[in-house]
């Protein structure tokens, strides 16, 4: 990638060649008959090709138009039920964390390992749902556990408690920032509605998500791809991620904020 590059517009064109380039790899399998090393490569590259480029670009972009040293990917992050939760991405790199990014990939092409499936792919919502509801407790632990470190630190807390027991927002007025960026290949309209529904549901739980689809646009292997022009603003992947630039950019000169107590908290 072109080094300086901060924003998504730039660099989406790419970011699709770069997914057929992937799914046209993977539905080359299709009707293959692979030994168990080959099948057990293919569910490693399924599991964590895409996911993991997905996250490292927009760990990139995000220090590039923040102008941070750097956002540490695939960090270890303690929690106030689960001692340590896996995230996609962490700042600062040391001392408490007041950022967080997690980035999913949702939808594959046929393939060897799933010989069953429909010729046109997985459905992209189908496994959303799991994920949302995985992202809502790791969001609630997390910032629990900023919370109660924070208490015990001796630091102020607001007044008002947790806006009268409105979970989402505790969950918004105390840190770390958590941003969830989902991309998606679609394969119906019907498909695009349900994540749309499923990305809008993670709304509640963290303080914002960013939301790319892509589609199929009709060849043999339904791997040649177009973007999805009908996300709402307030999901759009380009806005979302500047609206995260700006608060790392507030994060990295400014003191951590008073934090108050979870919701039913006296």
């Amino acid at each position: 990638m072109q080094e300086g590059y901060g924003s998504w517009e730039r660099v989406e064109d790419s970011f699709l060649r770069a997914m057929e380039a992937f799914d046209s790899s993977v539905a080359a399998t299709a009707g293959a008959d692979l030994d168990d090393e080959a099948k057990s490569e293919l569910t490693a590259d399924l599991q964590n090709g895409k996911g993991d480029f997905f996250n490292d670009l927009l760990a990139v972009l995000l220090q590039n138009c923040a102008g941070i040293d750097a956002l540490a990917t695939r960090s270890r992050v303690p929690g106030l039920i689960v001692p340590v939760h896996n995230l996609d991405g962490a700042y600062p790199d040391q001392g408490p964390i007041r950022f967080l990014l997690e980035a999913k990939m949702f939808g594959t092409p046929k393939h060897a390992n799933n010989p069953r499936q429909n010729q046109i792919g997985r459905p992209g919502s189908a496994d959303i749902d799991k994920r949302v509801k995985e992202l809502a407790f790791k969001s609630i632990d997390l910032k629990g556990e900023y919370s109660r470190r924070r208490t015990a630190e001796g630091a102020g807390q607001r007044t008002g408690g947790a806006g009268g027991g409105d979970i989402t927002t505790w969950l918004r007025g105390i840190e770390p920032k958590i941003y969830f960026f989902i991309g998606v290949r679609v394969v119906s309209d019907s498909d695009f509605e349900r994540a749309l529904r499923w990305a809008t549901t993670a709304e509640q739980v963290v303080d914002a998500v960013g939301m790319f689809c892509f589609e199929p646009v009709g060849d043999e292997q339904f791997t040649t791809y177009r973007r999805r022009t009908d996300i709402p603003p307030s999901l759009q992947i380009e806005r979302v991620l500047y609206k995260a630039c700006t608060d790392l950019q507030a994060l990295a000169g400014a003191s951590p904020p008073p934090v108050g107590p979870p919701p039913g908290d006296a």
